[in-house]
């Protein structure tokens, strides 16, 4: 009988005896203690900022906003809807939420809960406040007016505002306030600006005194394309909230540039006739020309690839003498900038082993659709593999995302002197710092040809830039500075070589002796979770508690719990924030 594993947050499909009839999606798409943990834990901040509001139209407004508004390259900015808010999967991940309009129960006890517990809210004409402050926000149905205002250097500004029935005349006062389990918080308020023409609140800053929980409450109308309003949103967010603003509003035209083909001379031959000059994929057409030819300028569609030219921002031989691989990497497309390394090796065949490197991408992407933060000082790259369906990987496609991701892991930590540094593995495909900060991640996916399946990986590892959080160079920066040691930080070139000669040892090994318990031993040695305590879910929504014993066969989760007798496979509910939050039993069919 085949047995059926469905990864409903990987959205892949694999049969242990019918694989070659299903078309294989397998998209890759958070603490334990060991040897060195720097002392930056505390001090990295989550990237994601998220926007929710019941109107679609007003949600969609409230992300063009703050997407014209903070640093690209230290947010991503996500809508969000009913039943993510109140799965409560993100919590641990964002650092803006931002509100519109009146919540329903279930959505505004999670965001009351958020707060309280810390976390820092925008809440823009909404009923917030009210479910914070029950005692201090009257009952009745706000109006629309247009109002006299008196904030910071914007004084007696019109605009339009929802008018506050509030209880107190004091600017500064303290309240106690609840969350959905009844613990108490108590809240500083300050009232930092009131309208003239009623003399009610038009923005409240409140902050949890135990939490460190803040909050910006206001009913202004805030339009993006009226300059106070928008300059006003910017000095709440920036001076009161702590997100990072842009500089000019206007962001930089992305200036996209032609491509290099780097390998040697042989090994760019055999690609070439093997190669048509103008390719048109998916979502970009791709040209293999000479230095010399008239060339169209490179786009965001259009891939200008020079074959006589070596780049002047990667060091090719750097590369090439670090690079040890039996085929990975041999032959590779080096992008300054282009929309994303996985638009150039998808929906075609390129020969095994093919790699494209990017130094700066437009539109990363990471699993469920995620974006993916793709500024300089990432080392960004996407391979091709072809791997056969009959060999030990090719029976278990999923477990290719659990082999690049502790590649990864394991090439930095292989360099002499730098085996201590808190790099790990979270299921199923994250790199991890401290235990507590994504740096890396990556993305799969993969359709059948032939006897083979085509297998895409996509992989994104943040070495140099601290930006959004940290990156592998602050942790040697911080390792050198309490070990008293000076190991150099590393660079793009040759720690891209490291990873490709660990992913090609790996794989080579595992289809060599057609077995992947070196494989499993080496996943357990570098990733967090080894009985870790986590919550699953019946098929009747029972929570269950259980001890993380390891991953079966194909890579997903397996957990003890007391009441089976034997492991059980759990598998993601399909939130995009954390896999390892709202895990659940399967039906199997």
């Amino acid at each position: 009988m085949n047995r059926i594993y469905c990864f409903l947050g990987a959205r892949s499909l694999v049969t242990t005896n019918n694989l070659r009839n299903d078309l294989l999606r397998i998209q890759g798409a958070s603490r334990i203690g060991f040897g060195f943990t720097t002392s930056m834990t505390n001090q990295t901040k989550p990237p994601n900022i998220l926007a929710y509001a019941p109107e679609p139209s007003a949600k969609a407004c409230m992300v063009d906003m703050l997407r014209g508004l903070v640093r690209v390259d230290t947010y991503t900015v996500y809508p969000m809807t009913e039943g993510q808010m109140e799965a409560r999967a993100w919590l641990d991940s964002t650092a803006l939420l931002m509100v519109h309009g009146q919540l329903d129960e279930g959505v505004a006890r999670v965001a009351v809960d958020y707060f309280l517990g810390g976390g820092k809210v925008m809440a823009v004409c909404s009923n917030l406040l009210r479910l914070v402050l029950p005692n201090r926000v009257k009952d009745d149905e706000s109006r629309n007016e247009s109002v006299l205002l008196s904030y910071d250097r914007w004084q007696n500004t019109t605009m339009e505002q929802e008018i506050l029935d509030w209880t107190a005349e004091e600017d500064e006062c303290r309240e106690v306030a609840r969350n959905s389990a009844g613990v108490e918080q108590e809240l500083r308020i300050k009232i930092l600006a009131r309208e003239s023409t009623f003399n009610t609140p038009s923005i409240l800053n409140l902050k949890c005194l135990d939490t460190k929980g803040n909050g910006i409450f206001t009913q202004l109308h805030l339009n993006l394309d009226r300059e106070p309003e928008r300059d006003i949103l910017k000095h709440l967010l920036d001076k009161h909230l702590e997100i990072s603003i842009k500089e000019c509003m206007h962001q930089e035209q992305i200036q996209y540039k032609n491509a290099f083909l780097i390998g040697s001379l042989h090994e760019k031959n055999n690609f070439l006739k093997s190669t048509q000059k103008v390719l048109n994929l998916t979502n970009l057409e791709m040209r293999f020309c000479n230095s010399s030819e008239n060339l169209p300028a490179s786009s965001e569609t259009k891939l200008m690839v020079l074959v006589d030219r070596h780049p002047e921002d990667f060091s090719v031989e750097d590369y090439f003498s670090t690079l040890k691989t039996s085929f990975l990497g041999r032959t590779a497309i080096y992008c300054p900038m282009v929309t994303s390394s996985m638009d150039v090796v998808s929906n075609t065949t390129w020969s095994d082993g093919f790699a494209v490197i990017s130094r700066c991408q437009s539109r990363g992407s990471g699993r469920n659709n995620n974006q993916w933060l793709s500024p300089e000082g990432c080392a960004m790259f996407s391979l091709q593999l072809h791997v056969p369906l009959a060999s030990a990987l090719g029976q278990r496609l999923p477990m290719i995302q659990h082999l690049v991701a502790v590649a990864v892991v394991k090439a930095i930590r292989s360099i002499p002197g730098y085996e201590k540094l808190d790099i790990r593995v979270k299921w199923p495909n994250d790199i991890y710092a401290n235990g507590c900060t994504k740096i890396g991640g990556l993305i799969i996916n993969s359709q059948l040809c032939g006897m083979e399946a085509v297998v895409n990986v996509g992989c994104g590892v943040n070495l140099s830039n601290s930006k959004p959080t940290m990156c592998i160079n602050d942790l040697i920066r911080e390792y050198n500075k309490l070990k008293g040691t000076s190991l150099p930080l590393l660079g793009i070139e040759q720690t891209l070589a490291y990873i490709f000669n660990e992913i090609d040892r790996i794989y080579v090994s595992v289809q060599e002796k057609d077995d992947l318990q070196d494989l499993y031993d080496l996943y357990y040695k570098y990733w967090l979770h080894s009985n870790r305590s986590v919550i699953v879910k019946s098929e009747d929504g029972e929570e269950i508690a259980g001890t993380i014993s390891g991953i079966d066969e194909y890579g997903f989760l397996l957990v003890n719990t007391n009441k089976e007798g034997k492991p059980i496979c759990v598998h993601p509910d399909g939130n995009s924030f954390d896999m390892m939050k709202g895990l659940i039993i399967p039906k199997y069919y």
